[in-house]
Formats: C-alpha cells, sequence, structure tokens
C-alpha cells in the first residue's frame, strides 16, 4: 500500500538549501486546495528568517480560497469591488446608492485591512462611527453592503463566516415611530389645498397628488404612469378602470431620466384597480389642449419629458411646509441673511411627505376590513405571507378597493 497523501491545506517536513549567494531557501511540499501538491519557498538572508516567510505564505494558503480570486489575504478594497462588479438585479437607484455608500463609507473604513483581519469588533466600531457621523441610515445602508460583500467571499471561499451577523452594533437608539396617515378629514383638506394653491397649480402636482392617494403608487411609479401597452394589453386601461404598474422613473448617470422597465422590488409588479374620480381626472388630462406629445401622464408642464422623483417631492416638500404656515407666511421657506433659504418646518402640515400617501392608502384598507395580503397587493409589498407570495398568483387587486378610495 502506497504512502497516503498529505490532508488538503497541509504541508510536509521543511527543509532548507543555501544559496550561492549565501542567502538561505526554505521549501516544503504542500497539498493546496485543489488536490494539487506544489512546492512552496521563500528565500532570505537567514534559516530563521527564511522560514518566518515560509510560515507566513502556507497561512495565507492554508485560508480558505488560498487559490482563487479572493483570498483571506485580499484587500477589502478588492473585495468591494468584485461585489458590485458581481450580477445583483438591482435597480438602478439601489446600485447608485450601493455604490456610493461603499465608496464613501465603507472603502474609508474597511479598504486596507485584509479579509481575515475582518473580526466582528473591528465591524461594530466602524458601523458606531458611520452612525455618529453621517447618521444610522447610514450606518445601516453600510452593513448592508458589508455583509453582502461577506457573503460573496463565503461563496468564493476566501472565509468562512461573515463577522458582520455577528457585530452587535446598536446603530438607532431612538424607539420606532408608529407610522402616520392623513385621517379622512385630513386628506380632504390637503386635497383642497392643493387644488386652490396656484403654485401647485403651476408646479402641476395636484393631479398627481390624487393619483398617489387613488392608488398607493411610489411617487417614482406615477411619474412613470403612461398611455401604451405591454404584452399586447393596455398598461392603463381608462374603460376597465385598472393600471398596470411595471415601472418606475430614474435617474440615471449619464443618461438623464428613463422609464426603469421595473418597479422598485419585484413584488411591485401589480394590477390596481383605479377609482372612477382618478379615471376621470386621467381623462380630462389626456384630452385638455395644449398637451405634449407624450405617452406620460404626468410630463414636466414645459418640455412635456419624464419628471425626476427627487425634484417633484422637494416641491411637494415646500408646498406641504408652506401650507396654512404663519411662521412662514406660506413661503415653505424662510430667508436666511447671505444665504440660502432654510426649510421652515412649523406648518401643520410639514410632517406629511409623498410616503404619507402610501400609509394612507393603507389605513384606508385596513379600516375598511382588507386583509393585510390585499393593502400589500395594492401597494406591491412582498410580505406578509412568503407562502402566499410564492404558491398564490396576483393578478388585479379587488376592485373593492377602487370604491373605498373613490371620492
Amino acid at each position: 500500500m502506497g504512502r497516503p497523501p498529505l490532508p488538503l491545506g497541509t504541508s510536509g517536513k521543511v527543509l532548507f538549501a543555501t544559496m550561492p549567494n549565501g542567502m538561505v531557501k526554505a521549501r516544503v511540499k504542500f497539498r493546496d486546495h485543489d488536490g494539487q501538491i506544489r512546492l512552496v519557498s521563500k528565500t532570505a538572508a537567514s534559516r530563521a528568517a527564511a522560514e518566518r516567510a515560509l510560515k507566513v505564505e502556507l497561512t495565507v494558503r492554508r485560508s480558505p480560497g488560498g487559490t482563487g480570486a479572493l483570498t483571506a489575504g485580499s484587500r477589502m478594497a478588492t473585495l468591494a469591488d468584485a461585489w458590485l462588479a458581481a450580477e445583483h438585479g438591482w435597480s438602478t437607484g439601489t446600485e447608485r446608492t450601493y455604490r456610493s455608500t461603499v465608496r464613501t463609507q465603507v472603502i474609508p473604513a474597511f479598504g486596507q485591512l485584509c479579509l481575515r483581519e475582518i473580526t466582528p469588533g473591528i465591524v461594530n466600531r466602524a458601523l458606531t462611527t458611520i452612525a455618529q457621523r453621517s447618521g444610522p441610515g447610514a450606518a445601516k445602508t453600510a452593513r448592508a453592503c458589508l455583509s453582502g460583500m461577506f457573503a460573496l467571499a463565503i461563496a468564493d471561499g476566501a472565509v468562512t463566516s461573515n463577522p458582520v451577523r455577528d457585530a452587535g452594533a446598536r446603530l438607532n437608539t431612538t424607539a420606532k415611530r408608529a407610522p402616520r396617515a392623513l385621517s379622512v378629514e385630513d386628506t380632504g383638506r390637503l386635497v383642497e389645498l392643493f387644488h386652490s394653491s396656484p403654485r401647485a397649480a403651476e408646479l402641476d402636482v395636484p393631479d398627481l397628488v390624487d393619483w398617489m392617494l387613488a392608488t398607493g403608487a411610489r411617487i417614482g411609479e406615477a411619474l412613470a404612469l403612461r398611455t401604451g401597452k405591454a404584452d399586447g394589453r393596455p398598461l392603463l386601461d381608462l374603460d376597465a378602470g385598472t393600471w398596470e404598474v411595471n415601472a418606475t422613473a430614474v435617474r440615471v448617470p449619464k443618461q438623464g431620466m428613463v422609464v426603469q422597465p421595473r418597479t422598485k422590488t419585484a413584488a411591485g409588479w401589480r394590477i390596481v384597480a383605479v377609482p372612477q374620480f382618478a379615471v376621470a381626472m386621467v381623462r380630462r388630462r389626456l384630452a385638455s389642449p395644449p398637451r405634449p406629445d407624450t405617452a406620460l401622464v404626468f410630463p414636466t408642464p414645459v418640455s412635456g419629458t419624464l419628471r425626476d422623483p427627487t425634484n417633484v417631492s422637494t416641491d411637494l416638500r415646500q408646498l406641504l411646509d408652506g401650507f396654512q404656515c404663519e411662521a412662514c407666511a406660506g413661503a415653505g421657506v424662510r430667508p436666511v441673511p447671505g444665504g440660502r433659504p432654510v426649510r421652515c418646518a412649523d406648518g401643520p402640515w410639514s410632517w406629511v411627505t409623498s410616503h404619507t400617501f402610501r400609509k394612507t392608502v393603507a389605513t384606508r384598507l385596513d379600516e375598511a376590513g382588507f386583509t393585510p395580503r390585499q393593502v400589500a397587493d395594492q401597494l406591491g409589498h412582498a410580505n406578509p405571507s412568503m407562502t402566499l407570495d410564492v404558491y398564490f398568483g396576483r393578478q388585479v387587486v379587488s376592485a373593492e378597493a377602487a370604491r373605498v378610495l373613490g371620492r
């Protein structure tokens, strides 16, 4: 019977040889993780130095992934590049956020460390620093990026555990506030304020607010509302009173505003029933001259191009801050001597955001007795039930939703 092979990741006896130039070479047979036996050697000025260099090299080679693209000795910056270059199926907005977080938060904190040097304690301290410097939101995004990066490192065999999972940093010590939605009376009053505001009319946002309150759509989904067909069926069927939500408005670097042909998440695709008052509003907009030559229902007022959700949110923010606010006399901002005006948050409607409209829709449906699954379908959420998500197809949400959200 022949001699059994070396176990994976182990080496044989170290041999030394003196070179003609006086240097000492330490060499050993090492069985790599692919099963091949390779001769590993290091040269130094003395026997002890050569042996130490050889031990360091063997430590790296014994680490998982020693023969892969990523190793335990790889820098975090290398892992970050590999993670960002991998295919994740992210939306444009998510990719932009993650790339920015890696560049501004992760790399400065971890970039020069090797993977084997990252411990839960190091992650904990770095995330705590990011939270103190840039806020809990930035730290949570950085943690998501780090967790994804180490998942890739584990899959590549460079490490065996995810140190982010064991990091115990509390990124937000304040109690989570309960969701706040508009009451029925508040909704009616706010709609009146939008429709009676000359500035809101100039910005062409009252109808957009009506649409979001009628459907629970995200602001990017509402701005991507357009006529036309997908797979032979109308995206916006005014006769049937349905809307297929299959896209969102996003800004792509070096391209500008585009209609991204998918929603924020896979669960965001849905067909919702539209209340009759919203159907009538869309008919009016499509028939009102002069209308820009575009399939978009809510284009920019002048050029007829796709609106930027960020810009529209800013317009809504200033309008909401100014409604019935005595502190700023309805301007929504306060002047600063020698500087740019600052936001006035003292108005009675300053707590409202465009996302409040989605919470309001969810609240109205919940009050009407809709199940959590029906509410999630209306808003395009994957939860509340993984079983229902995986095994039940979703088509048109109950037409009862249109009746409840109608006026």
